[in-house]
């Protein structure tokens, strides 16, 4: 009876590690005052970058180049420092890994940051991103058609 009792207090000490270091992390980063978002969980950034993750990684793994153009949108249209724009995507890509469904259902799991901390504007861009690196799949393979067409409605409307 001792040994069963053992097992199951190691059992929960394993489950509290790892839920603690492992389960749903996403780096956590700063705010300037010439950044989008908060720091935390929540961040819209971290958002966008797990959007594009999903969206690039639809028709296969993320390529270097596919990786460059979405650093390069995180530099460019968020304004994001390059090491910055780096763990943004690490944390991005963290994120949409714990996400599952099509990539509809996977872009509307992300959307909650965006819609609530971004403006009109900056929802724009994120349909623009997207749009970006989905390129010329954006047009051609349903999934990724369906996904962004029906994120670009739910937010812009």
């Amino acid at each position: 009876m001792p040994l069963i009792f053992a097992f199951f207090v190691v059992l929960v000490l394993a489950l509290i590690v790892y839920y603690h270091f492992f389960y749903n992390r996403v780096a956590r980063l700063p705010r300037t005052g010439q950044d989008w978002g908060s720091a935390g969980t929540n961040d819209p950034r971290v958002a966008v970058a797990a959007m594009m993750y999903a969206v690039a990684t639809e028709e296969g793994p993320l390529t270097p180049e596919t990786e460059r153009r979405i650093l390069s949108q995180l530099t460019s249209r968020l304004g994001l420092a390059p090491d910055l724009a780096r763990t943004c995507l690490t944390g991005g890509k963290r994120l949409a890994r714990g996400v599952h469904g099509d990539l509809n259902s996977r872009l509307h799991q992300l959307v909650a940051p965006i819609e609530a901390q971004c403006s009109p504007e900056e929802k724009r861009d994120v349909v623009d991103m997207l749009y970006l690196i989905a390129g010329p799949n954006a047009q051609r393979i349903g999934s990724v058609r369906e996904g962004l067409g029906r994120l670009s409605s739910s937010l812009l409307r």
